[in-house]
């Protein structure tokens, strides 16, 4: 599955979206393994740094949580999703509201990795490949 080319939208940001749904439909489950970031390399070609930084995106969110030399599982709903009142941006933090320091941050992430998935669009375009080293 390729994510569209056209969008402004980085594209760490659209596999996280689209995790994320899978998460609040039910498709994956509390507890169940989350596609590991080879996985995602491969389902949406895209680049192992790029997989890495949508999984980030979850695990900041709460929606995941990593297991050293398991993966990544779906964390347990927190009391606030299961309320439709309950606001995004404090869901989305875990049930506190982000500092200006997290929110500033994530944004300078953000550029950060629009410029590199820009940088290997480029890189690939020249014939460079991201496959592993020999």
């Amino acid at each position: 599955m390729k994510l569209p080319k056209d969008s402004d939208t980085p594209p760490y940001r659209l596999v996280a979206e689209e995790l994320r749904r899978q998460i609040r439909s039910g498709r994956l489950k509390p507890g169940e393994r989350v596609p590991s970031s080879r996985d995602l390399e491969a389902t949406y070609e895209i680049a192992n740094m790029t997989a890495r930084s949508a999984l980030r995106i979850l695990r900041d969110e709460g929606l995941v949580y990593s297991m050293p030399g398991r993966g990544n599982f779906v964390a347990d709903p927190l009391p606030s999703e299961a309320d439709p009142k309950a606001g995004a941006t404090e869901a989305a933090s875990g049930g506190r509201m982000p500092t200006p320091e997290y929110v500033e941050l994530s944004e300078r992430l953000d550029a950060i990795n629009a410029r590199l998935d820009s940088l290997l669009q480029v890189f690939q375009q020249l014939g460079g490949t991201t496959g592993p080293k020999k």
